[in-house]
Formats: structure tokens, sequence, C-alpha cells
């Protein structure tokens, strides 16, 4: 049977909560646990396809029944506004905040997911679990104590806690900054040290040590707000009981503690997405090198070349050609898991791959240097400067009677390589050596954030590369 993908499931979750609501309306039964109970298995569901964490699957559950009430509560106030009957709205309601809810978890999964995850992953199987994947039996276990509280607070508190006393407690909450500072900074300094900490990843220590944390810091706030810290009050909890603010300043820190973990969460999805991204730019840009190391026609023309020296029994050049062709390769193979180098090293190895074209070019091109000597400590992307004087060479003709100009240009900040344009008629701009430009440019951008600088004009090709 094919897998039902994500977006039906929303849509057929949707239409259940509909359904809920229109058959307790029938039977007169309140819907509120089972419309809970409906929220907390729609986003369970998505979190356990996408193979999120435990402790991300819990985060979403808390804080989107909390965004689905805030969604449901105004949505049908503005609602009623236009339509009279309370049923259809809260149907349409219902129906269009689980629309938003769901969707809304999908989006913001599939916007943090990890750049290999497919984009609409099935349930995962058992090897998938063993692999890294949420287990089934800790998932069940969190949004039982979830729903258990869930119902708790139905049963014993709902009554004692009405709208009111929330709406009187988050003004004195939030009347306080010293109080809302200290439940999310002690929330984030808690997440980063946990998260350090072995018993992050077992579900019931992990849910202890964040009960008892949300027990502390509830009480340690609950005096901040009883006393009016740090103004300070003669009459201590003059506005409210200590067990009453206590016990909401609980249930507020776990939301926050949520909150702070999901944002915590992105964050650090989104550091890997840019570390796996320096590591794809790094490997092709290495693939890239490798190309050069082995390329079959630099190898095949300096055999020719080496043959005609030997041929000619030019015995002491094509021994100085060996000895240049071997440091050349010694330089790349060395450097070939190098992110940088120093401009020095570069330089010399650029001397020897010029070296070696002059001898199947004696007067077809010239270099010209231009090196401020504060420049030479500085490092640069390896072997970019030996793809830049091929790239000049290949795209452009190269004769005697009119020779090709290369200027190296060097500054503490940058350094540029400029040809002028002689372009060859055959030349299509194709080649490996625009592949090794773009992975230059790649690499640039993905490990430093910075771009290279590429102009052309009618009489000269420049290409500039920022000194780290």
């Amino acid at each position: 049977m094919k897998e039902l993908r994500t977006a039906s499931i929303i849509h057929l979750f949707a239409l259940v909560h509909a359904c809920i609501v229109i058959l307790c309306q029938a039977f007169g039964v309140q819907d509120e646990l089972l419309l809970t109970a409906a929220t907390i298995a729609l986003i369970s569901i998505i979190c356990f396809r996408k193979q999120r964490s435990i402790d991300v699957v819990a985060a979403w559950v808390i804080v989107g029944n909390i965004i689905g009430f805030i969604i449901g509560t105004y949505g049908a106030r503005l609602l009623r506004l236009a339509i009279a009957n309370d049923t259809i709205v809260h149907v349409i309601t219902t129906l269009l905040t689980t629309e938003i809810l769901g969707f809304g978890v999908l989006f913001l999964l599939r916007l943090f997911r990890h750049p290999e995850q497919p984009d609409d992953k099935p349930v995962p199987t058992a090897q998938s679990v063993s692999q890294g994947g949420p287990d089934i039996r800790q998932v069940l276990f969190v949004l039982g104590i979830i729903m258990l509280l869930r119902i708790g607070y139905s049963l014993f508190f709902s009554n004692y806690l009405t709208e009111d006393i929330f709406r009187h407690f988050f003004r004195l909450l939030f009347s306080n900054s010293l109080a809302t500072l200290t439940l999310i900074c002690c929330n984030i300094i808690y997440i980063r040290i946990s998260r350090r900490r072995a018993w992050y990843n077992r579900p019931l220590l992990h849910i202890m040590g964040v009960v008892i944390e949300s027990m502390l810091l509830a009480v340690l706030t609950a005096f901040v707000i009883g006393y009016d810290l740090p103004f300070g009050t003669p009459t201590p909890f003059a506005e409210g009981s200590f067990l009453q603010t206590s016990v909401l300043l609980l249930l507020v820190n776990i939301i926050i503690y949520l909150i702070v973990l999901a944002g915590d969460y992105i964050w650090l999805t989104r550091n890997q997405l840019h570390r796996e991204r320096d590591k794809r730019h790094l490997a092709q840009f290495r693939y890239s090198l490798l190309k050069q190391q082995v390329n079959p026609h630099f190898l095949f023309n300096s055999l020719n070349i080496l043959s005609g020296l030997v041929e000619e029994n030019k015995n002491p050049e094509a021994n100085e050609y060996i000895r240049k062709l071997a440091s050349l390769y010694r330089y790349m193979l060395q450097n070939e898991k190098e992110t940088f180098v120093r401009l020095c090293d570069e330089l010399a190895f650029t001397r020897q791959y010029i070296d070696l074209l002059k001898v199947r070019f004696p007067d077809g091109f010239q270099v010209e240097y231009r090196i401020d000597p504060q420049a030479s400590n500085s490092y640069i992307v390896p072997c970019c400067l030996q793809m830049l004087i091929e790239n000049a060479l290949k795209h452009n003709i190269v004769r005697s009677e009119k020779p090709l100009h290369i200027v190296i240009e060097a500054t503490p900040q940058r350094i540029t390589v400029v040809n002028n344009l002689q372009p060859r008629y055959a030349d299509n701009g194709s080649g490996s050596t625009r592949f090794g430009l773009a992975n230059i440019s790649q690499q640039y951008r993905g490990i430093l954030g910075r771009e290279i600088v590429v102009r052309k004009n009618e009489t000269e090709f420049r290409v500039e590369l920022p000194l780290i």
C-alpha cells in the first residue's frame, strides 16, 4: 500500500478534528480533551515521520497545543462577527486551526531538516530507529505524561485557574522584568549545560531534571514577583498567594523551557546545516583539485616535453624539468587536505608551474610579479593561482608574436591575477578551469563568507582573491 504523504495526514486530521466537534456538540460532551489528544497525535506523527528527537517531539506537542488554543480562541471570536451559529463557527475554526498548525510544524521541520534527508520521509522502520530516529516507546511515554498533565489540569485546576487569574498573573509577571529575564535566562543556561550531560538523552532522567529545574525556578521567581524585586514592597504577596503564584510559574516555566528548547534546536540545526554545507564545498573543491593533479592533458604535455629534451640529449634540462615536475606534484599532494596555505608557499609553487609552462611556450606569455612583502605571510586557498594561470592560458592565444601578459599583484588584503584578453576563436567558454574557478569562489564563500571578485572588460580579465 502506498504511504500517505504528510500533507494528506494533516488534511485527514483536520477532518477528524471537525468530526470530534460535531459529535461532541450533538451529544453535549466537552470536546477539549479529545481535541487535545488529536492535536498531540497529529504533531507527534509529523515529528516521528521526520525522525526528530524525543525532546523536540515533546516541545512541538506542547507549544503546538498552546498556539492552537490561541489561534482557535481568537479565530472563533473573529468568525462570530460574520457567523451567528456557534457550532458552525467552532467547526470552521477547528478545521482551519488544525490545517495551520499542521502545515506550520511541517514547514519548520522541513526548513531545518538535514540536507540529505528526504522531503517527505515515511514512518521510520526498526533499522532507521536504531540509526538515531526516535524510539516509539519513549515517545508514547512522554506523550502519555503530557496527556495526563492535561487531564489533571481539567479535573483539578481548571476551576481554580480561571482566565481572569491567568490574565492577572501575566500582568504581574511581565510587569516585573527581573522575573521574566530570570525565567528565560535560567532556562537557556540549563539547556546549554544539560546538553553536555549523558543523562540528557535518557528520557526519564531528562523529564525529572526538567521538573526539578522548573520547581526550583518557580519558587525563586515567585519570591521575585511576591516581593516585587528589585524594587521591594512592604506587603509581599498582597496580590496573590505564594502557592498559586508558584503553580502558575511552574506551568509557565515548562512552556518557556520548551519554547527555548525549540529555539535552541533550530539554532543548532542551522549551525549543522552550515557545517554540512562547508564540508560539501570543501569536498567539491578537493575533487576539483584532485582533477587538476591527475589532469591527463598537463601530464601528457609534460611527458612529451621531457621526451623531446631526452631525444635532443639535453640531459641537464631534462633533469631540471623532472625535478620541478616532481616538486609540483609533491606540493599538490602535501596540501590536498589543507584549507589554506601561506601565500609565499603558493607563489613558489606557482613559479615552478610557470617554469614548466615556459618550456612549452618559451615566448608565448609573460608573467609580472608585484608582491608586497607584508602579504607573504598571509594565507590563501591552495593551488588557486595555478588554476587562474591555467585558465588564462587555456582561453587566450599564447604565441611569441602575440604574447599573453599576466600580472600577479598582492597587497596585505588581496591578491589579483590580471591578463590581457586575446581569446581563442574556437573557445566556447567550457572547460575544467571554469569549474575550478567556480569552486574557488565557493570555497571562499562557504568557509569565510567572503566573495572573490571577477571582472572582465574588452581588454582584460581580472580575478581578486581575499587574503587571510
